[in-house]
């Protein structure tokens, strides 16, 4: 009897991994604006999740999303970080990242100075500094890198777009690996080479599965020599996209988020 489960037990095995790995694909939900949760299988962070200013343009996050963020209900259990890319009402609203993080005291918060001073002036921040992680970069200072809670994290201050103009903004790109899959989020980053170019020695260091750019380097030819020379992404995803989708970037052939709920895996040819 012991030899027949022994049996049983070895030829179930590939079974029980297949279908481990069905369940849980590493994949990215969007939430709006520039909002994403990626699922590293297990690991799970959200960036620039809190906001609430959508300049008549672009999409806030729905509240029923919310609501299952801040109630932990699926697939919003068991985040391991947030990561802020900016400190900008369309990305970061200090309120409602200080209550979640109060709620949730074991999730790190990866953001830049700005963010993490705006958090300073409310009350309750003493309680939570031991789980924020500032990013304080100068411009073309060399990469922050770091590992917490099982995401290696590579943060990069690139000008927000539109440089010289808000040369002020600290403009985080964080490229984030958790369990063999890698995404580049890029927040509101200004597509001009030379940004990029001073960082030219991480951007080989690793390949990112997917990145996320604004939809805006799409249209320019240095836009997409970044993208697709510079960068090491193996694909890219638009997102900071207008509710109402440009008419030059539905009929560009580009892949882009416009819909909150929507998702694509990280590695669609994992095999």
């Amino acid at each position: 009897m012991n030899k027949l489960l022994l049996i049983l037990t070895i030829l179930l095995w590939p079974l029980s991994i297949y279908s481990h790995a069905q369940k849980d694909p590493s994949k990215v939900s969007y939430l709006g604006n520039e909002a994403l949760l990626v699922e590293y299988g297990t690991a799970k962070a959200l960036f620039d999740p809190f906001f609430h200013n959508h300049f008549n343009t672009y999409s806030l996050v729905p509240d029923d999303i919310r609501k299952k963020i801040f109630a932990k209900e699926e697939p919003y259990t068991d985040i391991s970080a947030i990561f802020i890319s900016h400190a900008h009402g369309d990305h970061f609203s200090d309120t409602d990242t200080l209550r979640y993080l109060l709620e949730n005291p074991k999730i790190d918060l990866i953001a830049p100075q700005q963010a993490v001073d705006m958090l300073k002036k409310l009350d309750g921040f003493a309680k939570l500094e031991n789980t924020i992680i500032p990013i304080d970069l100068a411009f073309k200072e060399e990469a922050k890198t770091f590992t917490t809670k099982d995401l290696k994290v590579e943060a990069v201050r690139i000008p927000h777009a539109g440089w010289p103009g808000r040369a002020d903004v600290q403009n985080m790109v964080y490229r984030v690996t958790a369990n063999d899959a890698t995404i580049l989020h890029m927040g509101d980053a200004d597509p001009n080479k030379d940004h990029y170019l001073a960082h030219k020695e991480l951007w080989p260091k690793q390949k990112s599965d997917l990145g996320f750019p604004p939809y805006w380097f799409y249209f320019s030819s240095e836009g997409n020599d970044i993208l697709e020379n510079i960068l090491n992404i193996e694909k890219s995803i638009g997102i900071h996209v207008p509710v109402q989708v440009p008419k030059n970037l539905s009929a560009s052939g580009k892949d882009y988020f416009s819909f909150p709920g929507e998702a694509r895996l990280i590695k669609s040819n994992k095999k």
